[in-house]
C-alpha cells in the first residue's frame, strides 16, 4: 500500500501466458500429462521378448534347461567324476577280456556269492546221484565242484554238466538246482562193448568207440576182442553184421582190422577168415550158408579166404599151398 492506504498494482506485466494462453494450456494439461506418463513407463518398462522363432516343444525345452544345468561348475564337476568312473569301469573290464581273465573274474564273482550265500544258510544239505554204476559218488561230486560247504549260488549247473561229460565213462549228465539246499545229479553212463587191442596196449571201448579205461582181456572176458588201428571206429558195423549170423558170431575170439580196410576174423577153433573190404554183409550169409550146408568151419583148415568176390578159398591145416576148393557148395 501507499500512503493512502491504497494497493499498489505492479505496472510491469508478469512473466507467464497471458489469460487466454493460459485457458488453452489448462485445456491441454491432462493430454500433457498422460504423455509424460506414458513416456515414463515406456523408459523404466522392461523390454518385450521377441519371439525370433516358433514356440518349442517342451521336451527341447527340457533339453535346453538340462543342457544349461550341465554347463554349470558343480554339473562339470559330478559329469567328470562320473565319467571317470565309467571309463575306469570300461578299463577294467576290457582288460579282463583282452587279458584273459574272464574265467577268473567269474569265478572269483562266484567264489564271493557263495561264501555269502553259505554265511546265509543256503548250504547243499542233500545231493541225490542216480544213474552211475562204475563211477563212484564221490568222484562224481568232486567232478561237479561239490565240497564241504558249497551253496548252491556256487555252482554252475552248465559247467558242472561239461565237467562230467568230459569223463570217459560218461555218456551225458543233468545237473538241477533245488532251492535251497537240494542239489540233483543224474548221469547215463556208457556200456563196455569191446576191448581193443592197439599198439600193444588194451582200452574198454564202448559203441562209439570211445575209450572208457585201460583194461586187459583177462578182465572182462566176455567182451570181443578187436585189434589194429581204425577197429574201435568201425567195429559196431562188423558186430552188426555178426549179429544176423550166431553160429558164427559165437565162435569169433577176435577181429583184427586190416590197413583199416578189412577185417579178419579168429574163430574159436583156430581158423583165420579173411573177409571182403565190401559186402561183409553178403560174405558173413555165404560163410553161414556153407557152415551149416558143408560143414566148412569144422573141417580141418586153418583159413578161409573170401577176399575175391564169388570166391572162396581154403586151406588145410597140414600147411600146404591154399587151394581152390571145386567141391559143390563151396566154389561158385
Amino acid at each position: 500500500m501507499d500512503g493512502g492506504r491504497r494497493i499498489l498494482q505492479q505496472v510491469t506485466r508478469p512473466q507467464g501466458p497471458r489469460p487466454a494462453e493460459l485457458s488453452t494450456f489448462f485445456s491441454q494439461f491432462p493430454y500433457q500429462i498422460s504423455d509424460v506418463f506414458e513416456d515414463i513407463a515406456r523408459r523404466t518398462s522392461p523390454p518385450k521378448r521377441v519371439r525370433s522363432r516358433p514356440r518349442r516343444h517342451v521336451a527341447g525345452i527340457w533339453v535346453d534347461r538340462i543342457g544349461e544345468r550341465l554347463t554349470r561348475p558343480r554339473a562339470i564337476d559330478a559329469a567328470g567324476q562320473i565319467g571317470s568312473v565309467v571309463v575306469l569301469g570300461g578299463a577294467i573290464v576290457l582288460g579282463v577280456v583282452l587279458g584273459g581273465h574272464g574265467a577268473a573274474f567269474g569265478d572269483g564273482v562266484l567264489r564271493v556269492a557263495d561264501h555269502t550265500a553259505s554265511a546265509l544258510g543256503l548250504r547243499i544239505t542233500s545231493v541225490e546221484i542216480a544213474g552211475n554204476e562204475v563211477l563212484d559218488d564221490q568222484t562224481i561230486l568232486d567232478t561237479a565242484g561239490m565240497v564241504a560247504g558249497t551253496s548252491l549260488i556256487g555252482i554252475d549247473a552248465n559247467r558242472a554238466r561239461a565237467r562230467l561229460e568230459a569223463l570217459p565213462w560218461i555218456a551225458s549228465a543233468r545237473v538241477q538246482k533245488f532251492f535251497p539246499s537240494t542239489l540233483a545229479v543224474d548221469v547215463v553212463e556208457r556200456v563196455p562193448y569191446a576191448v581193443w587191442q592197439h599198439d600193444g596196449q588194451f582200452h574198454i571201448i564202448d559203441r562209439t568207440g570211445v575209450l572208457l579205461r585201460p583194461a586187459s582181456v583177462d578182465q572182462l572176458p566176455e567182451l570181443p576182442v578187436i585189434v589194429g588201428k581204425g577197429a574201435a571206429d568201425n567195429a559196431a558195423a562188423l558186430f552188426a553184421e555178426l549179429a544176423k549170423h550166431p553160429e558164427i558170431a559165437g565162435a569169433v575170439i577176435a577181429s583184427v582190422r586190416v590197413a583199416n580196410r578189412r577185417w579178419t576174423l579168429h574163430l574159436d577153433r583156430g581158423i583165420e577168415v579173411r573177409l571182403p573190404e565190401d559186402g561183409i554183409g553178403d560174405a558173413l550169409a555165404r560163410l553161414a550158408e556153407l557152415a551149416g550146408t558143408q560143414q566148412l568151419l569144422r573141417r580141418d583148415i586153418d583159413l578161409v579166404d573170401m577176399r575175391i568176390d564169388g570166391r572162396i578159398f581154403v586151406r588145410p591145416r597140414t600147411g600146404e599151398k591154399a587151394e581152390k576148393v571145386a567141391r559143390a557148395g563151396v566154389a561158385s
